[in-house]
C-alpha cells in the first residue's frame, strides 16, 4: 500500500463514542461537511459520494481538561476536492494545541482520560497515534489536558481508519469524542469497482466475487477450445503410434499423477513410457503432446478453483 496511491474511502460507520458520554449535546462534522457538499447528511452517507477524505489538522484547546477542538479536513467527490473546516467545538480554550497532517497520514489509535460526573465530568487527556505511510512512521501527538481520570483507548476496525470527528461538548469543554471510518483502499480498486459497479459503495468481498466470476466465464471458453485441441491431438498420436496407441494414454494417465507427486516410481514409468514410444513417435511429437496436456491439466484446475470459490462466496 506505500508505494502506490490509495485512498480513504468514507464508510460510514461509526466508532463507539468515548469519554462522559452521558454529558453535553451531540456534535457532528459530518453535518458541516455536508452542507458544505450541498447535500444532506444521510444522503452523504447513502449515496457513496465521498471518494476520499483526509485529516489535514487537527486543533486542540486544553488547559486541566480539553477545551474545545476543531478538526479541518480535505474531501475529494466525483468531480471536486474541497478543503472543509469542522465547526470548532465547545469553549473558547486556554491554550492550543495544533496537529498537523503530512500528505497520506491517518489516525492509527487515540487515546484519553475522562471525568464521570455527570455535572463536570470532561474529556481531561487526549493523545492521537498516527501513521505515515510514505515514511512508514509511527507519529505519537501531544497528550493534551492534565487530570488523571479513566482512561479510553480507541481504535478503528482492521483495513480502516479514522476520518470525520463526532462527540459530545458543552459550552466550555468537550466531554466524549468518536470518529466516523473510512476504508482503506489502492485507487486501482477503487476504478474497478466503480467500473463494475458505478452506483454502489465499494466493497472489497463483492469486488472479488464479481472478478472470480469475470475470470470463470472468460477462462471456461478457453478451457473448452484446449480440450478440443487437445483431444485432436491426441487421437493424431494415437493413429500414428498404430498398436502402441494404449500406451499414450498410459503416458498421459502417469504425467497427470507426476505432476502432483515426485514420487520416484511414477518418474521412472513416465520414462518407460516415453521410450516405448520414440519409436512411434518423435520427440518433438511427444514433447508437443506432453506439454499441451500439462497446459490443459493447469487450466481445468484453475477453473475449478474459480468454481468452488464462487459457489463458497454465493453460500455466505
Amino acid at each position: 500500500m506505500d508505494d502506490e496511491k490509495w485512498t480513504i474511502k468514507f464508510n460510514g460507520t461509526k466508532s463507539p463514542l468515548n469519554g462522559n458520554i452521558k454529558r453535553g449535546k451531540e456534535i457532528d462534522d459530518l453535518y458541516k461537511i455536508a452542507n458544505e457538499l450541498g447535500i444532506s447528511k444521510s444522503d452523504l452517507l447513502n449515496n457513496n459520494i465521498i471518494k476520499d477524505i483526509r485529516l489535514k489538522q487537527i486543533k486542540i484547546w486544553h488547559g486541566n481538561y480539553i477545551e474545545a477542538i476543531q478538526f479541518f479536513y480535505k474531501v475529494t467527490t466525483n468531480d471536486k476536492t474541497y478543503s472543509i473546516n469542522g465547526n470548532k467545538h465547545g469553549g473558547s480554550g486556554e491554550k492550543e494545541t495544533r496537529i498537523n497532517f503530512e500528505d497520506g497520514e491517518y489516525i492509527l489509535a487515540i487515546s484519553g482520560k475522562y471525568g464521570h460526573n455527570k455535572s463536570h465530568g470532561n474529556l481531561d487527556q487526549l493523545k492521537f497515534i498516527n501513521y505515515i505511510p510514505s515514511k512508514k512512521h509511527i507519529k505519537f501527538c501531544t497528550n493534551c489536558g492534565k487530570y488523571d481520570t479513566t482512561l479510553f483507548n480507541m481504535s478503528p476496525a482492521t483495513g480502516t481508519v479514522y476520518t470525520c470527528f463526532f462527540g459530545k461538548c458543552t459550552d466550555y469543554s468537550i466531554t466524549s469524542i468518536g470518529m466516523y471510518e473510512g476504508s482503506i483502499q489502492s485507487q486501482q480498486l477503487q476504478q474497478l469497482s466503480d467500473l463494475l459497479f458505478p452506483n454502489k459503495p465499494y466493497k472489497f468481498p463483492v469486488l472479488k466475487q464479481e472478478i472470480t466470476r469475470l475470470k470463470y466465464q472468460e477462462l471456461a471458453p478457453q478451457v473448452r477450445n484446449e480440450k478440443i485441441k487437445f483431444e485432436k491431438l491426441t487421437t493424431n498420436m494415437k493413429v500414428k503410434a498404430g498398436d502402441s496407441e494404449k500406451i499414450v494414454d498410459l503416458l498421459l494417465n502417469t504425467q497427470k499423477q507426476a505432476i502432483k507427486s515426485n514420487d520416484q516410481l511414477i518418474q521412472g514409468q513416465l520414462i518407460a513410457y516415453k521410450s516405448a514410444l520414440e519409436s512411434k513417435l518423435t520427440k518433438n511429437e511427444l514433447q508437443i503432446l506432453l506439454s499441451m496436456h500439462a497446459k490443459l491439466n493447469q487450466l481445468e484446475e484453475h477453473l475449478a478453483n474459480l468454481q468452488i470459490n464462487e459457489r463458497l462466496a454465493n453460500c455466505k
